[in-house]
């Protein structure tokens, strides 16, 4: 009887000794622990994000890690924003669960500014790490990143845009010297948006490291650059000139709807070509383009017959010519076009009408504009 008591009471050693590693498995990790955390990672040397939630009904388990890490990416990276603007709007919302008997209350941070530094902040040396707990159903995630290589990755962000900025500037030289003054601008209006990045930059390198100097966050440089961005976009501002050389065609009896030149559509043009970052100039000297438009008119239907419909087509013919390198770069024509007539009480009703159709517009956009921007 003894003999069997012990060998039941060894069978359940053995069986407490190979559960007693799952019992402390499934212990959650320290770092989802406060005092662990502010102990281990202060925040006088780490920018850190904590997140935790309750995973949901049904919901997958590795799906819902990620998307927990990646909340925790973005409170670190928000840690830092705050620390610059002060103003970053959190909403801390309580959500409560049931879990058979008990209700359990977790907060849950909900960002409703877009952190902007969020995917640069999080590509540098980050920690992260995501833990569910089976017994409970809680999910926590944690990301950490020193402040040293913070400092040190917003350093080189900084040298490397501002080397972008230097080699637009020089493109931008040379496009002008190309005559494509738009393509110019264009790159210029890049370097500006990457300076404001680098703005930004100087003020996160600040942050992250107190000690940052006037070398580090290279002012001298950043300062000229921005002076040389902004005194190009002046220059290259509606600095693309373009002369119109417009005229009217007759084409004999019923066809032509107006007894001289409307100039309808070429004041039209004009319009939209100075809304397009062109100025139209009347100096054909001056001029890095010349643009000829001759206009006319069909008559469509007479009027007569059993609806009585009087119409008449705008039709419109022209080229592009580029002064600097002495080519015609485009040539059309618009004639009888089904998108291009209109319906009137008279001959010069329907032709205006038919002159101001965006979709003539565009069609002669579509010839002349790729052109000129490139």
């Amino acid at each position: 009887m003894i003999f069997k008591m012990n060998r039941i009471m060894k069978r359940v050693l053995l069986i407490l000794t190979a559960l007693l590693p799952m019992v402390v498995l499934a212990q959650p990790p320290m770092w989802t622990q406060e005092i662990y955390r502010e102990q281990n990672y202060p925040s006088r040397n780490w920018y850190t994000g904590f997140v935790r939630d309750k995973l949901k009904a049904g919901e997958d388990v590795g799906k819902a890690l990620k998307s927990l890490e990646r909340d925790a990416q973005n409170q670190l990276a928000e840690s830092i924003i705050v620390t610059i603007e002060g103003n970053t709007s959190v909403d801390n919302r309580s959500v409560q669960y049931q879990s058979g008997k008990n209700r359990e209350e977790v907060i849950t941070t909900q960002y409703q500014q877009a952190v902007k530094t969020a995917t640069t902040a999080t590509t540098v040396k980050t920690e992260v790490k995501s833990y569910h707990d089976q017994s409970t159903g809680a999910l926590y995630a944690f990301a950490a990143v020193k402040r040293t290589d913070l400092a040190a990755f917003y350093t080189k962000q900084i040298d490397v845009d501002l080397n972008k900025v230097e080699t637009a500037i020089e493109v931008s030289e040379q496009l002008v010297a190309a005559g494509k003054k738009m393509s110019a601008k264009r790159k210029i209006d890049d370097a500006k948006k990457i300076l404001e990045g680098v703005a930004f930059n100087r003020d996160l390198l600040v942050a992250v490291n107190a000690d940052t100097d006037e070398s580090d966050l290279q002012t001298v440089r950043f300062n000229n650059l921005q002076r040389t961005v902004e005194q190009l976009l002046i220059k290259l501002e509606q600095s693309t000139f373009v002369y119109m050389d417009c005229s009217y065609e007759f084409k004999g009896y019923k066809h032509d709807a107006f007894s001289s030149d409307p100039g309808i559509f070429c004041d039209i043009l004009a319009q939209v070509l100075s809304e397009n970052e062109c100025s139209v100039t009347t100096n054909k000297d001056e001029a890095d383009y010349e643009l000829t438009i001759i206009t006319s008119t069909t008559q469509r239907s007479d009027g007569k017959g059993e609806y009585g419909i009087l119409s008449y087509y705008a039709n419109v013919k022209g080229t592009l010519y580029n002064k600097l390198t002495q080519k015609k770069t485009a040539d059309f024509s618009i004639l009888n076009d089904p998108d291009a007539y209109s319906a009137g009480k008279t001959p010069e009703d329907a032709a205006t009408k038919a002159f101001k159709l965006p979709e003539l517009r565009k069609k002669v956009l579509e010839k002349i504009l790729p052109k000129i921007k490139d």
